[in-house]
C-alpha cells in the first residue's frame, strides 16, 4: 500500500520541497503514517493543484490532502 501525492508542474520547487518534508516529520510522528510509504511527484494535474490517494483509509486521505492543501496556501 502507497500513499501517492501528485502536484500540478506548476507548484514551486519550494512547496515541493516542504511537502516531501512534510510527509517525513508524519511518517516519523503519527500513527496514521508511521511505516506507509509516501510518493510525492509532479504530475499531469490540471484542475486542481494536488491530487491525494491513499486506497485503504480515506479519512487518511482527507487529513493529508489538507495538510497538503495548508502547505501550498504559504507558497
Amino acid at each position: 500500500m502507497c500513499i501517492n501525492i501528485t502536484l500540478a508542474e506548476t507548484v514551486p520547487d519550494e512547496a515541493y520541497a516542504h511537502i516531501v518534508a512534510l510527509t517525513h516529520l508524519l511518517q516519523q510522528t503519527d500513527v496514521n503514517f508511521r511505516g506507509l510509504p509516501i510518493v510525492v511527484a509532479w504530475g499531469d494535474v490540471t484542475d486542481v493543484a494536488l491530487v491525494v490517494t491513499d486506497s485503504e483509509d480515506e479519512m487518511r486521505e482527507k487529513l493529508l490532502r489538507l495538510l497538503v492543501e495548508d502547505v501550498l496556501k504559504m507558497h
